[in-house]
């Protein structure tokens, strides 16, 4: 699929990417149902060239395409909402991007150049996203992606059997538990990674359940311009609705 039939696709399909849930409630409310909620700020992400990535970074940073629509240049802040459950522990609900302080009035789904959006006609369930594989989620922008590439193929130049998790992340997330302990498990549960010598850096969480496929979203204001992007790793309206017997 070429650009400009990527591009036809996109504009064809801008109804199927609509997101009906309320992400920002995530990030402004106290509870959703019966599950309450905590926020966390891990520092803010440099977006210096808008094109924006999210992925599992123990699995395939060095690989992964940046989405298809692309934010301004900057430095934004992500936050990160914390579901409080009573059966599964503190997990990490939805991770947001923010990009200016206006209120989302929308949200779109966030895809890549080449998917083939005549998916979402088969089933409408179906969303994009990205695969987890390794426990963890990241932002980061396409900057960030290749100066963490130039920075490890040194490493590997060096040694060839070292790999990024058991030789450097697995270091970055305990630092920051001992750093900031609240709502992470020993061992660490977000880190927020500089690459070496550059202003670069990617922003690393826990994904919710875990291993699984995850939606990104885009969040648009009154005036139709991006102002969040988030990565939804539980629905809590739908995982948490009551069942028929009035229990969860």
């Amino acid at each position: 699929m070429n650009t400009e039939q990527f591009k036809e696709l996109y504009a064809r399909y801008q109804d199927r990417l609509q997101c009906k849930i309320n992400l920002e409630a995530y990030f402004t409310q106290d509870s959703i149902l019966d599950v309450k909620l905590a926020r966390l700020n891990l520092g803010t992400l440099n977006c210096s060239s808008g094109q924006i990535i999210a992925c599992d970074p123990f699995i395939e940073l060095e690989d992964c395409k940046p989405f298809y629509e692309s934010i301004p240049t900057g430095s934004y802040e992500v936050l990160i909402s914390v579901a409080l459950t009573k059966d599964c522990g503190n997990r990490y609900a939805c991770a947001k991007l923010c990009i200016s302080d206006k209120k989302p009035v929308s949200y779109k789904m966030a895809v890549v150049a080449g998917d083939d959006l005549t998916q979402l006609d088969n089933d409408e369930e179906s969303f994009f996203g990205f695969g987890v594989d390794a426990g963890m989620g990241c932002f980061a922008d396409y900057n960030a992606q290749q100066a963490f590439k130039r920075y490890w193929q040194e490493h590997l130049a060096e040694d060839d059997s070292i790999d990024p998790y058991n030789d450097l992340f697995v270091d970055e997330l305990e630092k920051s538990y001992h750093n900031q302990p609240q709502y992470q498990r020993e061992g660490g549960d977000w880190c927020n990674f500089t690459i070496p010598n550059t202003n670069e850096n990617i922003i690393i969480f826990a994904s919710g359940w875990g291993d699984g496929y995850y939606p990104c979203y885009f969040g648009y204001d009154e005036n139709g311009k991006v102002c969040a992007m988030y990565i939804l790793f539980i629905d809590i309206e739908s995982e948490f609705a009551p069942d028929d017997n009035g229990g969860e």
